[in-house]
């Protein structure tokens, strides 16, 4: 970087830092001269609501008593509950989504007759932007309902089951070409993958390591693991390029693409191959999953309990767009046919990502693309706040592309409604942090600019809004059997709302500009960071949304305005609403430190310590067996408690056996913090000798907790082992999560009442 740059970047914080605080200031001190015995909020005190009773039909009036107006409310409230005694199906959901169907409707309809009654242009104008923006929420929200209600998970399973005995017999066996295409991961995390490749129960692969920073380190890997290397002499259209050159250089039958990151388990070849034996299926695509906690999760301190952003999309989603043949290809874990990309010549290279553009490629050759709902690998999902930022951007700026490939991508003409209309719901969500950053400033310029952009009053919003955004909250989580919640999926979204704006301003005027090409892995930092660069915009609005509570609140208690008048609260709780979803993402952004470039796993079973000690230069070594239980093992080290005192000193010399024909009774084994099956029986490997040294011990009562470091000359056997166990099957400790929306609500509350992102203090690394 020239010194201009580095300038720019020095003065570039407190710059910021200071006219955002000018900002505050000055609305603040604009807000309070304009203050008077009325309070904040005057223009909705200075005219009454408006009448809706000659706007609405009769049936859609607002009834007379309190019992009628909940009376909606609390019929949805009474469905909600019933949802968690019905299993979600095809049936269930043709039931259900129609309802929410009609209550967005129901909404939409009051909204247009009964609440565009404006006094001024300005209230006029922008109160037609906000009904706008609605209006794009209400489409996606019933687009998404009509698109999610039928999915075919238990069709492609049963498929998969009936196609698995002529690939379990040898009956069809086509040759496999399983490339990997690396960047920039580190050494081990590209090891680790290869080594999973190469443990797939299937015999007729090859495997191809596609380096395209040419390194010297990875060749030999590659020859020392024995699978193929292929690399090129640049790195033209990135990814896409890549596998195209590799396309060049192989001949097998099918493709498989396994990322870097990832490690496919035993049977992923089993389970996807079979498909192909189909002759009309071109690509067959399976959930991304995740064996590390994302950054929302890990910074709130949240590891064990929220999933990550993506099992709405994995879980839920992919399988509903396998109905209308829309599945998207996820750039991983996926299987295509060697001659459907030869037909539509390769890669799409046009755009900077090249995964979902090469499936609606494949599309409008009328080429078909399935969906395996069936967990078959497991990735390393983006650690740090920055990385998720940048990877999301660059994804986002790929899916925006796509509307403006023109002639390479006729999409238009050639892809059937179904198709279109998911092209429709991508476009909004592509769309949707502009809507998101409207729906964050709109309270704050009815407060600050005293504008009744949404004049209801608390009975109205009871009637006619709180059905529709109860039942929906409800609906999505059951629908997708829980895999995320609406409440964190908007906490994504106002995380990700100033970052995106960002980038989609630029994109007008160039849409295929450069972006960064791949995301960071295997990611370690020494402390917090707390990236004020993106979240100084939450920020300031959440100190201007405070303090206009705060002199609602102090004017009230001190008698200089009246309590708030029914047709405020609305704005109020939109307000609080907003404050909840701006603290959890400013608290999510400070990066905690990871201090394990290594992930450590759960793994309760019986081991054995080998202790080999010399204690003086003329004495004879000697050695020592404990026998105790493992705790957590990662491919580095491992830890293991002991239900007795032991005197260790950290550096001696260790051998850590797994899997031992122990005579220590399973009845005493010590108390671990981790459930009795947390590893299943079927995974037992064969007995495991991990020379290393002793790093840590640690007491507690008459219980020993010590951890080992492994050896870096590991043997490759072991280390082959100790991937499979990690990393080659679906273990316990790795399902799913699914917490129901009024636990994630829940969640979100503690977060952001505890602030332990903010306030958790942390040793100095050794």
């Amino acid at each position: 970087m020239n010194l201009l740059g580095l300038w720019r970047q020095a003065i570039a914080w407190p710059v910021k830092a200071f006219f955002g605080l000018s900002l505050v200031v000055s609305g603040t001190l604009f807000y309070l001269s304009r203050l008077n015995s009325q309070g904040p909020l005057d223009a909705y005190r200075q005219r009454p609501p408006v009448s809706i009773a000659n706007t609405l039909p009769d049936f859609l009036a607002l009834p007379m008593g309190s019992e009628r107006i909940i009376l909606p409310l609390a019929l949805v409230l009474l469905a909600t509950m019933m949802l968690r005694f019905l299993p979600p199906n095809n049936l269930t959901r043709l039931i259900f989504r129609p309802i929410l169907i009609v209550l967005a409707l129901r909404y939409l309809v009051w909204r247009s007759l009964s609440t565009l009654d404006f006094s001024t242009p300005l209230e006029q104008t922008l109160g037609l932007m906000l009904f706008g923006v609605e209006c794009v929420c209400i489409l996606s929200a019933v687009l998404n309902s009509m698109q999610t209600i039928f999915a075919t998970d238990k069709l492609r399973s049963r498929q998969a089951d009936r196609d698995q005995q002529a690939v379990i017999s040898g009956n069809y066996l086509p040759s496999v070409d399983v490339l990997v295409p690396t960047y920039n991961e580190p050494d081990f995390i590209v090891r680790r993958t290869v080594m999973g490749c190469q443990a797939m129960d299937y015999p007729n692969k090859t495997i191809y390591i596609l380096d395209d920073t040419r390194r010297p380190q990875i060749r030999a890997m590659a020859a020392e693991l024995g699978c193929q290397y292929l690399t090129r002499p640049n790195n033209d259209h990135a990814k896409a390029g890549n596998l195209n050159h590799a396309l060049t250089q192989i001949g097998g039958e099918l493709v498989a693409i396994v990322d870097a990151d990832f490690v496919p388990f035993r049977n992923f070849f089993d389970s996807n191959g079979r498909f192909f034996q189909q002759s009309q299926i071109s690509l067959v695509q399976t959930p991304q999953y995740f064996y590390n906690p994302d950054y929302h999760a890990r910074n709130l301190g949240l590891s064990d309990f929220l999933p990550n952003d993506l099992e709405l999309f994995f879980g839920s989603v992919q399988s509903c767009r396998d109905v209308f043949n829309s599945v998207i290809c996820c750039g991983s874990s996926y299987v295509v046919r060697r001659s459907s990309l030869d037909q539509i010549g390769g890669y799409f290279i046009k755009c900077c990502v090249e995964d979902y553009q090469t499936s609606l490629k494949m599309l409008t050759h009328g080429q078909r693309i399935i969906y395996l709902n069936e967990i078959l690998s497991m990735g390393e999902s983006t650690r740090t706040y920055n990385d998720f930022i940048d990877q999301r951007l660059r994804w986002l700026q790929g899916n925006w592309q796509v509307y403006f490939c023109g002639k390479d991508l006729p999409l238009a003409q050639r892809l059937n409604w179904g198709q279109k209309s998911f092209l429709v719901t991508q476009f909004i969500a592509c769309i949707q942090p502009f809507l998101r950053l409207i729906l964050l400033i709109t309270p704050l310029l009815c407060i600050y600019g005293n504008l009744a952009l949404l004049d209801a009053t608390l009975a109205e919003i009871l009637y006619y809004f709180a059905p529709f955004w109860f039942f929906s909250i409800a609906v999505q989580g059951w629908s997708t059997d829980y895999r995320i919640s609406q409440f964190w999926y908007d906490v994504y979204e106002t995380t990700f709302c100033f970052p995106a704006v960002s980038r989609l301003v630029r994109l007008l005027g160039n849409p295929f500009r450069k972006v960064s090409r791949v995301t960071r892995k295997g990611v370690k930092l020494d402390g917090k960071h707390y990236n004020f660069e993106h979240s100084l915009p939450l920020i300031l609005m959440l100190a201007l949304s405070l303090g206009c509570v705060m002199v609602q609140l102090v004017g009230q208690w001190l008698w200089l305005w009246p309590a708030p008048w029914d047709n405020q609260f609305p704005i109020y709780f939109w307000l609080g609403y907003n404050c909840l979803l701006m603290g959890a993402s400013i608290l999510s952004a400070i990066d905690q430190p990871i201090r394990r470039s290594l992930d450590r796993f759960p793994l309760k079973r019986p081991c054995r310590l080998l202790i080999r000690e010399q204690p003086g230069p003329d004495q004879m070594l000697v050695e020592r067996e404990y026998e105790g239980v493992l705790q957590d093992l990662s491919e580095g080290g491992a830890s293991a408690v002991f239900g007795f005192p032991l005197e260790l000193q950290p550096g001696a010399e260790a051998e850590l056996w797994l899997n031992p024909e122990s005579s220590y009774p399973e009845s005493s084994y010590p108390e671990s913090s981790y459930p009795e099956n947390s590893y299943p029986e079927n995974l037992h490997a064969e007995n495991l000798q991990l020379p290393g040294q002793v790093l840590r011990v640690f007491g507690q009562g008459r219980q020993t907790w010590v951890s080992v470091q492994f050896s870096e000359a590991l043997p490759s056997q072991s280390h082959r082992q100790i991937v499979q166990l990690l990393y080659g099957e679906m273990t316990e400790w790795k399902r799913r999560k699914k917490p129901g929306g009024f636990d994630a609500l829940l969640a979100i509350l503690l977060t952001v009442v505890r602030l332990r992102p903010l306030l958790k203090r942390y040793r100095a690394s050794a």
